[in-house]
């Protein structure tokens, strides 16, 4: 059964495309599943860091072309055997006056997207979803196309607020609005450690652990890697040493992630729940699984 994720924060520049981008490769080249990423932000981040990973010179069907002609698999563009990508330009910046115009109620206006996704999603294990960090239509549109939700937090108070504005008031006016249409769970809050030696940084996951619980906050917790900050702007790699540390790191969020949505799917919930971790070790060190780390389809 396909899942459709996406990696969101009321608040921006928390890392939200890279770690969408990470685990989408993750997902494909080491776990070997078969993988859609949808960039749905104007701006068009997550399609050009794919671009630069896979020398993508071209877009011939933007997704804003594709939700024009109703057909979304006009847009898929193949990267690599496993993994396919819709991108996005800045003509998505329509697409709120073109849902106006073409429906005349709320829901067929929210659900579009949605209703165009299900025509192709059994092609794929999973469907990563970029979206901006805002609260228009346009985002409505992707986050009722949602399995489940990530909530990444920056370990700042501002991004911590928007994390619980994000779950307890922008999720739940989507639910009290359209009821079980909204299908979307909150897998986890996945904590981002700008500084581990700052006792600010550090109270702020452990107010969030207090806040959403020890169960609902993922125990992989991503720390500010200056090599995340070179693939943005070279594409993935994995040439080495520390990139390899990047891909075993990305490997347990994957892994955790998996875990919890199946503890949703069989269980219904998340209780007594603690990912133990397999690739990279809470102090940066590889395990054995991580040594052995093999990547396929990136060059």
């Amino acid at each position: 059964m396909p899942q459709v994720i996406i990696n969101a924060q009321q608040k921006g520049g928390v890392g939200k495309t890279t770690d969408t981008v990470m685990e989408a490769i993750v997902a494909s080249t080491i776990f070997d599943k078969k993988v859609l990423v949808i960039d749905t932000d104007l701006q068009g981040n997550a399609t050009d860091f794919l671009g630069r990973t896979f020398n993508l010179e071209k877009i011939d069907y933007t997704l804003m072309r594709c939700l024009e002609i109703g057909d979304l698999s006009k847009g898929i563009v193949e990267l690599s055997d496993n993994l396919d990508l819709i991108g996005c330009k800045y003509d998505m910046r329509k697409y709120g006056d073109f849902l106006i115009e073409k429906f005349d109620n709320i829901y067929d206006r929210t659900f579009y997207m949605s209703n165009l996704l299900d025509a192709i999603k059994d092609r794929y294990d999973y469907i990563f979803i970029d979206v901006p960090p805002s609260t228009d239509l346009k985002v409505d549109n992707a986050m009722v196309c949602a399995d489940y939700v990530v909530v990444v937090q920056e370990t700042q108070r501002f991004s911590f607020d928007g994390s619980k504005r994000l779950v307890f008031s922008y999720l739940q006016s989507l639910v009290d609005d359209f009821g079980s249409k909204v299908k979307v769970q909150v897998a986890g809050v996945l904590p981002v450690l700008l500084q581990n030696r700052r006792e600010l940084h550090k109270k702020i996951v452990n107010d969030t652990v207090s806040f959403f619980g020890q169960d609902n906050v993922f125990n992989t917790i991503i720390s500010n890697h200056a090599r995340l900050e070179w693939y943005t702007a070279q594409g993935i790699q994995f040439n080495d040493f520390h990139d390899k540390k990047m891909f075993a790191l990305f490997a347990d969020i994957f892994c955790e992630l998996e875990e919890r949505i199946q503890a949703f799917e069989t269980q219904g919930d998340i209780s007594d729940y603690i990912y133990k971790r397999r690739y990279l070790t809470k102090d940066n060190k590889l395990t054995k699984l991580g040594k052995g780390l093999d990547v396929n389809g990136l060059n």
